[in-house]
């Protein structure tokens, strides 16, 4: 598959992936199923968003083929984020553990945090506003401290020690992309304001299980 590879030098990065059309559709689909169900799931997560719903482990095949081999090609680009052994056990298996979809609206926001798991990732399925303009009102504008409002970010120490916010300016052009990072890679998203209408964004963990060896 076609990914993109984006480093934090000296640091390991992220891997991001464009959806077809025909991936969106089932993203979209399994959206409209968890609002049926409504199985309303904030309280489990970090952000001050005004609705988070289970998305359901059924159904899987279409997401896991995207995010099982972007977990592959993980540690060909940047190694494991994890140990690789346990004690006593050999055979591991990544699985799709949880997912969910998040609708943002204007004024919210999702603190810096981390997932559980080894990976996570997340897809920006709509976005109704643009960073530039969210940037340009009057409360950023004259700001020493550009590009903050509305925009998801990942925060890292390098080797140095210097905190570091990576920057992902959130627009129109982000729909229908997925990142995956580490699962423990501290990230947040910030408020946007004067829109009505809600961000959605769909997120998931994937966690590492180790078995005794067979003939064990």
């Amino acid at each position: 598959m076609k990914y993109n590879v984006h480093h934090f030098n000296p640091n390991p990065g992220y891997l991001s992936y464009n959806l077809t059309q025909e991936e969106m559709n089932f993203l979209w689909k399994r959206i409209d199923e968890a609002n049926k169900k409504h199985d309303v799931i904030n309280a489990q997560l970090a952000g001050n968003i005004s609705k988070s719903l289970n998305m359901g482990l059924y159904d899987l095949d279409p997401i896991s083929k995207i995010v099982m081999p972007l977990c592959s090609e993980y540690p060909k680009q940047f190694g494991l984020p994890y140990r690789s052994q346990v004690s006593g056990l050999s055979d591991t298996e990544s699985r799709l553990t949880e997912w969910w979809v998040n609708y943002q609206f204007q004024n919210e926001f999702n603190p810096m945090h981390a997932h559980n798991g080894v990976y996570s990732w997340v897809v920006w399925m709509k976005i109704p506003t643009e960073s530039e303009e969210q940037n340009s009102i009057p409360i950023a504008a004259n700001s020493n401290s550009q590009g903050k409002i509305s925009n998801f970010y990942f925060t890292f120490t390098d080797t140095l020690g210097k905190i570091v916010n990576y920057e992902i300016a959130m627009g129109k052009s982000v729909e229908g992309t997925l990142v995956l990072f580490p699962a423990q890679l501290k990230h947040s998203v910030n408020q946007f304001y004067n829109c009505d209408e809600p961000r959605i964004s769909v997120a998931g963990n994937i966690s590492l299980y180790s078995y005794p060896p067979k003939n064990k």
